[in-house]
């Protein structure tokens, strides 16, 4: 990742920056003293950053002190896991190897309304196969549909929850038993108020009836593509509800263009440039651009070889089964450098190695040496799908075991099988590592402030960053007066050094550093977090100066009311004590107004 394009005006920021933080410091020593401002805090040093969660963002090399995003791709330490032969999903911890939680994705178990009996075969019913991660973490499973009906396409929250039934709790699974579902109305759709886990958003029908729903991919805007298998065709929905917001997008090349037939979609991702690559079975590969569009033009095109599936990394696509590696650049593909097993799937590691198998396991790097090669652990049987996890490590999809498959990434070493649910078939981007490092190259800084008291009251957040174009910081805010309360509520978006409302002991913020399409990184310097004023700031703009000294002035001698900002020393009275008290905490040098 590039982190020094816009160096030179960083140098200038980066000073700037430091001559301002002294200031603030000597002002914030002061406020201490006086009992003001007690619950901001200023992050800026390394020390500071590591008071947080770092993921796949660093401060290291010769730019310490601030933060930038990895060159070594990384992702969630969580894997969704579609169970194709009985219609749910594990979310699967990847660095504990136990299963978080498992959600429906139809009626269930047996015994409930609408529940369609099929377990262990993947090929009949809803049976989900394809999930895609977007990088909040959320997840989105797409149920295929061999019964002639509309596939069903559903959003599953890594955070927060929908209280559908008012109580106020989190109602979600826990471990491996999914919570019943029921066609409670038996109109063989599952509506809204049918969903008992809260962590299912929403689920929606898509695409075309008997279409078979084979593809699942997010954009470089956050939004869903999904490829119907039988009729040929991708639709774009909407990740926040599930509206429809583009499509029928036909696979037949557009005029023109380069023509190797029309193809059946079967997996699919989208670079950084808003293209989509397809994965056919058996077909070509095809090609769809300006994704982040909702209205188009689409440009189709196709390309000799398609196959199983499919991987970004290298600014390349990679296809399984035929082990092939295209150049978007030249529009020609060659062989996969030095990689000879048999691929039901196919991945890209965070350092741009290769790793694809179905039974064997095989590593290789973009040059074709191979790094490593390992057979199938004991226990296992027939996999589909690759995954890397967070750590790099690798996961192999047991469809034949019903469980996963866990190798160490560096050299291929066993690490143990793990259960899941009935047929687990997944091979699409199941942990969010696409999306986190080819769709969108992305990192965060998580880090949870405590304000020393319940009900503390927050003001704003301010930064200093540095930002390429078509790169971003983006910083984001929840609060609760019990930190394990946080997870389940969710962020609201600032604006830098721009007044909002919250409250809470504990106030979470989340700072996501997104680079460009020239994998440039920005760079934040500094975060601050500042607790509202309460007292001496009487016109309420977020200071205290001269104005709200004038103004506290002009009441002495009349009784305050409850909360009243003149009365800084909360005694019952407004007199000259309290603009003495007010001079000192006064947020600007000589107390000058803004």
């Amino acid at each position: 990742m590039n982190t020094t394009a816009s160096r030179p005006t960083s140098r200038q920021i980066r000073s700037a920056t430091r001559e301002a933080s002294l200031a603030i410091g000597l002002l914030t020593a002061l406020s201490l003293c006086t009992g003001a401002n007690a619950a901001s805090k200023t992050y800026t040093l390394d020390a500071d950053f590591d008071l947080g969660i770092l993921s796949g963002v660093n401060h290291t090399g010769p730019n310490n002190n601030q933060l930038q995003l990895n060159t070594t791709g990384t992702t969630f330490p969580v894997m969704w896991i579609a169970n194709a032969g009985e219609d749910s999903v594990s979310k699967f911890d990847t660095n504990a190897n136990i299963e978080l939680a498992r959600y429906r994705t139809w009626f269930g178990p047996a015994g409930q309304a609408g529940h369609i009996n099929h377990l262990g075969n993947a090929y009949s019913g809803p049976a989900p196969s394809r999930t895609a991660v977007d990088i909040n973490g959320n997840a989105y499973v797409l149920n295929r549909w061999f019964a002639n009906r509309k596939p069903v396409l559903l959003k599953l929250l890594s955070e927060g929850f929908i209280d559908r039934n008012g109580n106020g709790i989190m109602d979600t699974s826990t471990g491996a038993v999914a919570l019943p579902m029921a066609d409670t109305n038996g109109n063989g759709e599952i509506d809204d108020n049918e969903i008992t886990d809260e962590r299912i958003a929403w689920a929606v029908q898509v695409g075309d009836q008997n279409g078979l729903g084979r593809s699942l991919c997010i954009g470089t805007d956050g939004n869903l593509w999904v490829g119907m298998f039988n009729t040929q065709r991708y639709y774009k929905y909407s990740s926040v509800d599930g509206s429809l917001l583009a499509g029928p997008v036909q696979t037949t090349p557009t005029a023109g263009q380069p023509n190797s037939g029309a193809w059946q979609p079967y997996g699919c991702l989208i670079d950084k440039n808003g293209v989509l690559w397809s994965a056919s079975l058996g077909g070509p590969l095809g090609k769809i651009t300006n994704t982040a569009s909702n209205t188009g033009p689409y440009t189709v095109a196709s390309f000799p070889g398609g196959m199983y599936g499919i991987a970004l990394g290298n600014d390349k696509v990679y296809t399984g089964s035929n082990n092939r590696v295209f150049d978007p650049a030249t529009n020609t593909s060659a062989a996969i450098a030095g990689l000879t097993v048999s691929s039901a799937g196919i991945v890209v590691d965070g350092s741009g190695n290769i790793i694809a198998g179905t039974d064997t396991v095989q590593k290789v790097s973009p040059a074709g040496v191979t790094l490593w090669t390992a057979p199938l652990q004991a226990g296992g049987a027939y996999s589909v799908g690759i995954q890397v996890d967070a750590n790099n490590d690798i996961f192999q999809i047991g469809y034949g075991s019903n469980r996963v498959h866990k190798y160490r990434g560096s050299d291929g070493a066993p690490l143990g099988t793990f259960p899941v649910g009935s047929v687990p078939y997944t091979y699409s981007d199941a942990a969010g590592f696409a999306a986190r490092n080819s769709t969108t190259p992305t990192g965060t800084w998580t880090v949870t402030h405590d304000g020393g008291a319940a009900g503390a009251a927050w003001d704003r957040i301010n930064w200093t960053d540095s930002v390429p174009a078509g790169s971003a910081v983006i910083v984001q805010y929840r609060s609760a007066d019990l930190a394990a309360n946080l997870p389940a509520l969710p962020y609201q978006t600032a604006s830098k050094n721009v007044p909002f409302t919250a409250s809470g002991r504990f106030i979470q913020v989340l700072t996501r550093l997104n680079a460009n399409t020239s994998n440039d990184s920005p760079l934040l310097y500094d975060l601050t977090i500042s607790a509202k004023i309460t007292a001496c700031d009487v016109d309420l703009d977020g200071d205290v100066d001269t104005t709200d000294l004038a103004l506290i002035r002009a009441g002495i001698g009349k009784t305050p009311t409850a909360g009243d900002p003149r009365d800084a020393n909360g005694d019952g009275l407004i007199d000259a004590r309290d603009v003495r008290a007010c001079t000192f905490k006064c947020t600007r040098a000589n107390c000058a107004a803004n």
